[in-house]
């Protein structure tokens, strides 16, 4: 198999797995208050499962979706592949949560909960708190991500 299509097949398992591992749990023990009842803030600007027709439609596209944002995820690790591959388990490590975390969360160029942007430009129920929590909660799949993907890659090389 070619080995950028075997690298894209892996990220992409391990970017599902980890949203499956990850998000779930945590939308139900930690930010399920904010999406549902009566001081739910999300749904003043996200589709929530409140409105029954958006939220079948979003449910509708959210596997492609994670598809297509792996895809797009592990084309830039395609390109840096031959430095990416002779570094450290730390170094790996470091660079696919930093990529997730930081560039993919924190630093990401748009006005969402758990980027800078967002800080600034959501509204004020929108607090820190809330954008610390989905930050971590980016950081926490990142770290299950890279583990599941690096455990695939320096298995099956």
């Amino acid at each position: 198999m070619n080995p950028k299509i075997k690298i894209t097949i892996q990220f992409i398992f391990s970017h599902l797995s980890a949203y499956l591992l990850v998000s779930i749990p945590y939308f139900q023990l930690v930010m399920k208050d904010y999406y549902e009842g009566d001081s739910a803030v999300f749904p003043l600007f996200l589709i929530t499962a409140n409105d029954g027709a958006a939220w079948s439609r979003a449910m509708t596209w959210l596997f492609p979706t994670l598809i297509f944002q792996a895809i797009l995820i592990v084309s830039f690790l395609i390109v840096i592949w031959d430095w990416f591959r002779v570094q450290t388990f730390g170094k790996q490590m470091f660079v696919l949560v930093w990529m997730r975390t930081v560039l993919g969360g924190l630093a990401a160029i748009s006005p969402a909960v758990g980027s800078l942007e967002g800080i600034v430009f959501l509204i004020p129920e929108v607090t820190l708190s809330i954008h610390l929590y989905v930050v971590f909660e980016i950081f926490l799949q990142s770290l299950v991500q890279a583990g599941i993907f690096l455990f695939f890659v320096n298995r099956f090389k």
